[in-house]
C-alpha cells in the first residue's frame, strides 16, 4: 500500500487561497484542491468536512494574518505615515477584497462555518473600528475634511483595490497613482 504525501496546513491553505482566486467560490471543489496538493480528496476529508468549512478556516487565518499586520500601523508615529501605510497595505493586499466577496457568498451550512463566519465579522469590525480611529486622527489634525462621513472615506479607500491593473502599468506605479487620487483627487489645482 502506497503511503499518502503529507501536506502542511500552511500548504492547504495556500493552495485554497490560489483556487479561490482562478476559480471563485462556485469552480472551487476538493477534487482540484487535492489534485494540486497531489493527494487523494480523502486526505482533505480528514481535516474539513465540506469546502465551506474549509474555506472559511482559510479565511480566518488569514484574516487573523493580516490583523496582525495592519497592528503595525501604530508604529508609525504621523498621520502621514500611518496613512501611507494603510493606503500601501490596501493596495499591496488587493486580493483581500476579492476573498471578502467570496466569504459573504458562502452559506452557513455548518456549526463551524457559522463559527468562522462570525469570526470573520468580528475581524471586520475590528479593522474598520482600528481604521475609523485613523480617519478621527486625521480629521482632528485637519489633514481631512470633516464634513465627510468616515463610513464613505473608508469606502472610497476600500474600494479603490477593484480599480483595474492594467497591462504596461507596474504594481508599484498603479499603487502610487492611486495612492495620489486618493489623497488629492486628479484635479489640478490652481
Amino acid at each position: 500500500m502506497a503511503r499518502e504525501r503529507k501536506f502542511s496546513l500552511d500548504e492547504l491553505f495556500g493552495q485554497t487561497k490560489q483556487l479561490l482566486l482562478e476559480h471563485g467560490y462556485e469552480g472551487f471543489t476538493f477534487g482540484l484542491l487535492a489534485e494540486r496538493l497531489g493527494v487523494a480528496r480523502s486526505a482533505i476529508y480528514k481535516y474539513f468536512e465540506n469546502k465551506e468549512e474549509l474555506i472559511t478556516a482559510y479565511m480566518v487565518n488569514e484574516m487573523e494574518h493580516v490583523f496582525a499586520k495592519l497592528k503595525h500601523i501604530h508604529s508609525y508615529p504621523t498621520f502621514d505615515e500611518q496613512f501611507r501605510f494603510l493606503l500601501d497595505f490596501i493596495l499591496y493586499h488587493n486580493d483581500l477584497h476579492k476573498m471578502i466577496s467570496i466569504g459573504k457568498r458562502i452559506p452557513e451550512t455548518h456549526p463551524k462555518v457559522q463559527e468562522n463566519k462570525r469570526r470573520l465579522e468580528q475581524f471586520h469590525e475590528r479593522m474598520y473600528e482600528e481604521l475609523q480611529s485613523l480617519i478621527q486622527r486625521g480629521k482632528q489634525e485637519g489633514k481631512m475634511k470633516r464634513h465627510l462621513p468616515d463610513q464613505v472615506i473608508l469606502g472610497y479607500i476600500f474600494q479603490s483595490v477593484v480599480v483595474p491593473h492594467f497591462p504596461g502599468i507596474s504594481l508599484a506605479e498603479w499603487a502610487e497613482s492611486i495612492r495620489e487620487i486618493i489623497m488629492y483627487g486628479v484635479m489640478n489645482r490652481n
